[in-house]
C-alpha cells in the first residue's frame, strides 16, 4: 500500500527547503532542493508525494524530481540527515 507525503517540503514554513545537506546535494545535481526532497521521498515508489505547487514554474521546479538519479552516497548523506522515526528510513 502506498503512503502519500502530504506537504512533503514543509508545509507553510518551507523548513526543509533552506536545509544545507538538501542545498549540497542540489548543487551537485545542478538542481533545487526541493527537487531532492522530493526525489528522496519519491524513490522507491512506495511513496506519493504531493507538493504545493503556486505557479507553472514551481510546477516544473517540482518536476525535475522524477528525472534525479541520487547516488547511494546521496542516498546516505539524506537518511542520516533526515532519519525516520525511531532512526527507520
Amino acid at each position: 500500500m502506498p503512503v502519500m507525503a502530504y506537504s512533503p517540503l514543509g508545509g507553510d514554513n518551507n523548513l526543509l527547503v533552506g536545509d544545507r545537506t538538501l542545498a549540497q546535494i542540489a548543487a551537485m545535481h545542478d538542481c533545487s532542493a526541493a527537487a531532492v526532497a522530493l526525489a528522496w521521498v519519491i524513490r522507491s515508489g512506495n511513496v506519493i508525494a504531493i507538493p504545493e505547487s503556486g505557479s507553472p514554474a514551481h510546477v516544473k521546479e517540482n518536476a525535475v524530481a522524477l528525472s534525479i538519479a541520487l547516488t547511494p552516497r546521496d542516498l546516505q548523506t539524506l537518511d542520516a540527515a533526515f532519519p525516520g522515526p525511531f532512526g527507520a528510513t
